[in-house]
């Protein structure tokens, strides 16, 4: 499986803050709706908000396992799919950019 092409170094070092409900769930989360002519992507962080460094990103047509939530608006994602390819991965993304799926 391939990593996360954002990653850098220190991001790999970063720590990464676990949900309370954590755990596997039947909810995945495919990315739409970015503006292509904004910033492109949705940042994987390393906590739930926007305080957290960035560790990644994510496009339109990548997708993410949902792990669990901050119960508000931030899921903890973890392993999908980056540019149609199995990815490994893990981290928080802002909910206003998925179409979730089972």
């Amino acid at each position: 499986m391939a990593m996360l092409g954002a990653f850098t170094a220190s991001a790999t070092a970063q720590t990464i803050v676990m949900p309370q409900n954590h755990g596997p769930t039947d909810t995945g989360c495919l990315v739409k709706g970015l503006d292509p002519n904004g910033d492109g992507f949705l940042a994987l962080r390393a906590g739930p908000g926007t305080e957290h460094a960035q560790i990644g990103s994510l496009h339109n047509g990548d997708a993410a396992f949902v792990y669990g939530s901050d119960n508000g608006r931030w899921l903890y994602v973890e392993n999908g799919a980056l540019d149609g390819k199995e990815a490994k991965f893990r981290g928080w993304i802002y909910d206003a950019w998925c179409e979730f799926y089972p």
